[in-house]
């Protein structure tokens, strides 16, 4: 799936100085909150009243479009509220969206009501609290991409450091999240 609206959406943002963005949209009979962050390249999406959500990166403008969430699928079908096949996809709904959507520089308000729903709930721990030199086993790795995504992945595997989650956000969490390299600079952790 590619997302030709992205560079329109993060036109936008860059123009009123939002590097992560929240807004909502309407996927049929559903409401679908959103947070986007530019720098990570990544969505994290919470169907509202369904207390399900799913996680989404990207890859310059390109995603599986494969959703890779039982529970998300099954809700996303349900806001379509019919049993036969729909050709019109959650993403492609989504991009058409995007150059018109209302958004906001997200709040951790927003973030925790999102991202408590859009990632699966393997641990509690979901929010970003700081940096650990360790290495990281393979929970960890689909922890990181899940929550992250992969470019932060990648940081981790060439510096030798992880990240370590807390149960509830922190404003550090919000500022990682623009910037997870200035924050990994800041507190002389070595490369």
């Amino acid at each position: 799936m590619r997302f030709t609206n992205i560079p329109v959406l993060e036109n936008r943002m860059d123009n009123e100085g939002v590097s992560v963005a929240f807004f909502s949209i309407i996927y049929a009979n559903c409401t679908v909150e959103c947070v986007y962050s530019k720098d990570l390249r990544k969505f994290l999406f919470a169907i509202v009243d369904a207390n399900v959500g799913f996680t989404c990166s990207l890859e310059g403008l390109y995603t599986n479009a494969f959703i890779n969430h039982r529970e998300a699928v099954q809700a996303l079908a349900d806001c379509r509220n019919h049993g036969g096949w729909d050709p019109k996809h959650f993403y492609e709904v989504l991009n058409e969206n995007l150059p018109n959507v209302n958004f906001q520089q997200v709040t951790g308000g927003q973030y925790q009501g999102v991202s408590s729903v859009a990632v699966s709930n393997f641990e509690d721990r979901i929010y970003f609290n700081h940096w650990r030199t360790s290495a990281m086993s393979e929970r960890q790795e689909k922890k990181t991409i899940e929550l992250m995504g992969y470019e932060v992945l990648e940081f981790c595997q060439e510096t030798g450091v992880i990240p370590i989650y807390y149960p509830y956000p922190t404003e550090r969490t919000m500022d990682v999240m623009n910037n997870f390299r200035l924050d990994y600079q800041q507190h002389n952790i070595n490369e």
